[in-house]
């Protein structure tokens, strides 16, 4: 593991840690604030079809299902990722209602039906992370799923994160994909 990835490793495990210990009311506060701070933004009322991550709760994930429920119930298409573990990649499916979810065997939410989305007719990418910079870089989870699809996607791509784990500068390799806005609680970035 080269120097730049063991950084990464270290910084996402600490990250991913502390954001555990966040109490529930603080989680879901902080995670309405991020929601509303995006919501709100222009680039948000004008797209039709916004792409969206479904949040692991359980890893203290900026908390989407709000958000989900507003892209449904109003003029858009939601469309939320499928992973593919095998070749560590994503598709892309459109739903109609949080009904249309399951969890995978990895205990991930996902369609119980596959409406493919071409990433062409994405006008709104909302990323998941562990820690973002305020240059617009973030740090995943390390399997490069998002890094792979940002980087085929024309999309505006907007990460949300928590303000405890927004920092000035993080450890970057050539691959990683940058963000074009970041919200924290406290903030918006645009890279």
């Amino acid at each position: 593991m080269s120097s730049i990835s063991q950084q990464k490793q270290d910084l996402r495990e600490k990250v991913l840690a502390e954001r555990l210990q966040i109490p529930d009311r603080e989680w879901k506060n902080k995670s309405d604030q991020i929601i509303s701070s995006l919501t709100n933004a222009d680039y948000f009322k004008e797209a039709k079809t916004v792409h969206t991550y479904i949040s692991m709760n359980q890893r203290r994930e900026v908390y989407t299902d709000g958000l989900l429920e507003d892209i449904l119930n109003g003029d858009k298409r939601a469309v939320v990722p499928v992973t593919n573990f095998e070749d560590r990649s994503l598709t892309h499916s459109e739903i109609r209602s949080l009904s249309d979810l399951k969890k995978n065997k990895w205990g991930v939410e996902e369609p119980k039906h596959i409406t493919p989305v071409n990433v062409k007719e994405l006008e709104l990418i909302i990323v998941p992370m562990a820690a973002a910079d305020r240059a617009g870089n973030r740090l995943g989870y390390g399997k490069g799923f998002y890094d792979r699809f940002l980087k085929e996607a024309k999309a505006i791509k907007v990460g949300l994160v928590f303000d405890a784990f927004l920092f000035d500068e993080i450890p970057i390799e050539e691959f990683d994909e940058k963000l074009d806005v970041i919200i924290s609680e406290e903030e918006v970035i645009f890279a």
